[in-house]
Formats: structure tokens, sequence, C-alpha cells
């Protein structure tokens, strides 16, 4: 007997030849896709079910990834009122000195249940500011945060890193105690995490280090830099764990390679502003993928030319690089802003057209991550990760051109149900398997005890800006 029937809706299905059937419906059995097509073919040839979701009226498609994120981010969001260098001092004292293994799984509830509800099934969650403040110095924070998204059930990759040079750095432990903590204290962190968590129910791991883009190259610090990359590299690879860098601008990448050897097909990089004719060379000839955060600060103050490199044969997917300081998960906003941003840029709305968004969105971001054989589409053999998107509101009739729907006009709230490796996460936008109110409180208890803890309450005092035009 079948697990679970979904029929009736517009199948979407992202697969080669990106099929849109108008009267679909999917088979799922044992957390797979058993079948695609039309609700005649499907029905036919798989009659009973011991679930069914009524479609129609929705669209059915694979579940979004978020290619890009920071764990910690959703409690500190807002603070400081667009002052974007407080905002990061902020963060590195939250991240290394304020922050107890309670604050992290709050913070990772709430994101992945905001993720879950936004039809997010696989986001990426780099374990604190990622190029500078991972919050990799005891295996508590790893668990905490992991553990947090478990109970969720979406799809994660967790990203773990050492801070930036130099060494040792302060941080306030699990028993509320600072002490310094070296490099090689935070590689045992890593590696454990990475032992513990990869491969493990819904949980993957990827390693990271800092991107170098100093213009004066000291030789002993590269060096140094190209020790550490390696031995995090090999804490990754020689577990199957993949490879990130955030934050790569105007010729970073070429070094990364150059310099210390650390990109491939199994890597991914985010932001990759301005970026050379070197850096997209380096892209091509190493295989490696990019993720482009087009509602980032850093996107507004430099160019990410994603056309370009997908013209050149790199794979780009979309992040939300988190929901601080001012953004959401919500990966409908992401691919509209990507549209828009392009668009901008060339002062020409051909540009990004809708159905590559929405791969940027699912089986683009599938390969970048390594994952395209697994989710990103819905073909028969692939883990059943499907959303259904409500067709009917408003706002998304008249009933024509559903891909394009989906796109320019649904947002996150238009999700109704959403399935993860076969089971229905959310249903009719019921979460039934969480309380609501208990992950809001306890987000909002952790972020006022953080904010007391750091002596950072100022920074949550409102400034709206009103009359102004620039802060």
């Amino acid at each position: 007997m079948t697990d679970l029937l979904i029929r009736g809706g517009v199948v979407i299905t992202m697969d080669a030849t990106r099929r849109v059937i108008p009267d679909g419906a999917l088979a799922i059995k044992d957390g797979r896709i058993q079948a695609v097509g039309t609700t005649a073919e499907v029905e036919a040839a798989h009659p009973q079910a011991a679930q069914t979701i009524e479609a129609k009226g929705r669209a059915i498609l694979p579940g979004l990834i978020d290619g890009h994120a920071h764990a910690g981010h959703g409690l500190v969001k807002t603070l400081g009122n667009n002052d974007s260098k407080a905002w990061m001092e902020a963060c590195r004292i939250i991240y290394t000195l304020a922050s107890p293994p309670a604050f992290w799984r709050a913070e990772a509830k709430l994101a992945a249940h905001e993720r879950l509800r936004f039809g997010v099934t696989t986001g990426v969650s780099l374990l604190g500011g990622g190029d500078s403040i991972g919050r990799v110095d005891d295996t508590a924070f790893t668990d905490a945060h992991a553990e947090a998204t478990e109970e969720v059930g979406i799809r994660s990759v967790l990203v773990l890193g050492p801070t930036r040079p130099p060494f040792p750095r302060p941080y306030v432990g699990p028993d509320g105690v600072e002490r310094p903590v070296s490099f090689e204290q935070q590689l045992e962190v890593i590696t454990a995490g990475v032992e513990k968590w990869h491969g493990r129910g819904r949980v993957k791991v990827a390693t990271l280090m800092p991107v170098y883009r100093e213009a004066t190259h000291d030789p002993a610090k590269v060096k140094e830099i190209e020790r550490q990359g390696r031995l995090i590299r090999e804490a990754g690879q020689s577990r199957g764990a993949t490879f990130h860098q955030d934050g790569h601008r105007d010729g970073s990448i070429e070094m990364a390679d150059r310099m210390f050897g650390l990109l491939g097909p199994d890597a991914w990089l985010s932001h990759c502003t301005e970026l050379t004719d070197g850096d997209i060379e380096t892209l091509v000839r190493t295989g490696t993928s990019v993720v482009h955060n087009p509602s980032a600060i850093a996107a507004v103050r430099g160019y990410c030319p994603a056309p370009r490199m997908m013209d050149a044969g790199v794979t780009v997917m979309i992040g939300s690089d988190a929901t601080a300081p001012d953004r959401s998960g919500d990966m409908f906003r992401h691919m509209f802003q990507c549209i828009r941003y392009h668009q901008r840029h060339f002062r020409d709305e051909t540009m990004m057209p809708p159905g590559k968004a929405l791969e940027m969105v699912t089986i683009d971001a599938a390969r970048g991550l390594g994952l395209a054989d697994e989710i990103g589409s819905l073909e028969v053999g692939k883990k059943a990760d499907v959303i259904t998107v409500d067709l009917t509101a408003p706002h998304m009739v008249p009933a024509n051109m559903p891909v394009a729907r989906v796109v320019y006009f649904a947002n996150g709230q238009d999700v109704l149900d959403v399935v993860v490796d076969g089971k229905v996460l959310m249903r009719d936008r019921a979460c039934g398997h969480l309380d609501a109110a208990e992950i809001a409180e306890a987000a909002n208890r952790e972020t006022a005890a953080m904010l007391q803890r750091s002596g950072l309450s100022h920074m949550a005092v409102e400034d709206p800006g009103w009359g102004l035009t620039r802060r």
C-alpha cells in the first residue's frame, strides 16, 4: 500500500525536462517517490493509500532549499537600527561570550519552524557568524542546534568552522566560565561534530574556513592558514562532508584556490560579489558552486554576477543569509529579490526569468550542495520532500502560468502542506508536532537573557528613522 498520495494539483516537477502536469499526483512509500504523473495515471497504479492530500487548487513542488544562512541570527534580528558595524560587533560578543546552549537551542527551533512554515525543507546553517565567529568551542552548542532542528523535522546542513586568527579566542563555555580557545581545540570540536552528526537522520555537516582577502601577504600567516585549511578540509572530506566559505569577493576565490587549495566540486561559496575574471575561471575549472544572497547587505555593497557565472557553467543557488539583521527565511521573497536585482543591474526586464529563479532554490541548490541524487525535484526514487502552494488566494488568481505565479506572486504564507522524507510535517498550515507558542516563548526568553548578559539591551531600542531619507 502507498503511504501517501498527493493528488489533483499542478505538479511542477523540476525534473530533467521540467514537466508541469496540470492535474497531477505523487505516490510516496517508505519516504521516497513511487510515481509522478497525471492524477488518473497515479491513482490507477496506486489505488490505495494510507493517507491522502487533496491538492486541487494547489501547486505541488519539491521542497525549497536555502543554500546559506547563519544559526544564531534568528535572535539578533533588527538590533542596532541598521548600524552594520555595531551589529557585527554585537554578534561577536553574543556568539562567543553571551550565548549558552539554551540560546542556540531556542534559535535553532525558531529558525527551523520558520523554514518549515515557508516550505523550506532543506536549510544550510553556519553555527554562528561563520566567517569569523563560529560557535565551535564546545560540542554542547553543536548538539543543541542539531537536536532542536531534528525535533522540527526538516533537513539541515550544519556548517562548522573555526574563528578567524589570531588564536586563542576568548569564549564563555556552557559552564559560564570564560577561557581561551585555541585553533586545535576548535578543530577537535568541529571534528567531533562531523563524526556525531554528519549523515545522522536529516542532518548533514559541512566544514568551513574563513575567507582570506588580504592584498599584502604575510608569508608566516599564509603558511599557518594553509595548514589550518588543510586540517579543516581533511576533517570533513575524510567523513564525506562538504565544504563552505562565507563572503567571497574581488579576487578572493582565485586566492582560495591558488594559495590554499580549498576549492573543488564538493565546495560552495557565498555572496561572491565584484568577482574578477580569475575568480570566475577558478570556479569553472574547479567545479565549485556559488550561493547568491540577493537580499543580503553584501549584495548592496557589491554586485554578484550570478548570470555571468551561470552562463559560464557554474552552479548558482539562492540563500537567505538568515533572518538578521533585516531579512526572512521566505525563499519566495528571495527569488523575487534575485529577479529584480539582476533586472535593475542590466536595466533589462528579460533577465532572470521565473523558471531559473525556481531552479536556484530547488534542483540547482540540490546540485550545489551535492544532494541532487536525493532531493531538488519530484522524480521516482528521490526522497519525498514535497510542498503544496495555494493557487486560489486573490493574489494568485487568475489560474494560468503556474510557474510564474508561484515565483512572482506567492509568499511563504501560501505554503499549505510540507512533506519531508514522506512524513507530513505541516498539513493545511498546521504543524501538529510543534507548539508554536512554546517555540516563540523560548526565543523571547533567551533573547531577553542574552541582551542582559551581553550588556546590549540598548541595541534593541527602536529608532525607525521617521522623516529621514538616510540615517
